[in-house]
């Protein structure tokens, strides 16, 4: 009976031991390492709220540009894994177009999920390209538009910013080099911008429907949705690049900034 006891101890000994291998060798992988980057929609379908003009990247500066930056980030950053601003249901698209480009039997699109994130992951021998949108939740400002109206001030505010956003980015298109653009899309100081119009608006219905606040946490709900994807994602010991547009990392930057298991990197070192 004894010698069954010291067995039994012996085992769960082991055991524990085994166990306490395996949770050091996972904590001993370094935290995820995020790099997002923000950009315009190159090939802009019309759908983001302040419409402008847009440059065109398929022009030999731009396209030089794009395999400088592409390269820079595959070669020193080296993400594992990829996410693009599309949704999820895309993948399988997205995984066979990936397959034939790296076969060379694949022109790529004018879209920054193709121009820079292809582009990269093939550079970098990434893994996986993933699709990171999440487009159930839609910044739902239709009750706030309605009564914008009763707030006259805010109304006046608000399309004052719009004017001087839709202003500033057709400058931009117009005057400055691709390489000038990104590096102003990723700029603290215009995500700062770009967060502002929601806080703007906040105070629309304030005491009564609330429209203003429902309307701006409906589209902080959205980003959360997409950097819970990046979080899924990003695991200890991955490097993960983040493409999406500005009005999205500017938000999520955020998020990875108060993310305490995820270090951030900053696409700035790159561009």
């Amino acid at each position: 009976m004894k010698n069954t006891i010291y067995l039994l101890s012996a085992l769960l000994l082991t055991s524990s031991n085994l166990y306490a291998q395996v949770d050091n060798s996972k904590s001993e992988l370094p935290k995820a390492q995020v790099s997002m980057l923000g950009s315009f929609h190159f090939s802009n379908p019309g759908l983001d709220t302040i419409k402008t003009k847009q440059m065109d990247v398929s022009t030999q500066e731009s396209q030089a540009y794009l395999e400088r930056l592409t390269t820079k980030i595959g070669e020193q950053f080296t993400p594992t894994q990829v996410l693009l601003e599309c949704a999820r249901n895309e993948q399988g698209k997205i995984d066979k177009e990936y397959a034939e480009y790296l076969q060379g039997n694949f022109t790529l699109p004018i879209n920054e999920s193709y121009q820079i994130g292809f582009r990269v992951a093939k550079k970098a021998n990434a893994k996986s390209v993933t699709c990171f949108d999440e487009r159930e939740v839609q910044w739902q400002a239709e009750g706030m538009m309605k009564v914008m109206p009763e707030n006259a001030p805010v109304q006046k505010r608000f399309e004052m910013q719009i004017k001087e956003f839709t202003d500033m980015s057709n400058k931009m298109h117009s005057s400055l080099s691709l390489q000038q653009i990104l590096v102003k899309y990723n700029d603290p100081k215009l995500n700062r911008k770009n967060k502002s119009l929601y806080i703007t608006t906040n105070e629309v219905g304030a005491g009564s429907g609330f429209e203003g606040a429902d309307a701006s946490a409906s589209w902080w709900h959205r980003n959360f949705r997409m950097y819970a994807n990046v979080q899924k994602a990003a695991q200890p010991g991955e490097k993960v690049l983040v493409i999406a547009g500005q009005g999205h990392t500017s938000i999520l930057n955020d998020f990875l900034n108060d993310d305490q298991d995820r270090d951030a990197v900053d696409i700035n070192l790159y561009l």
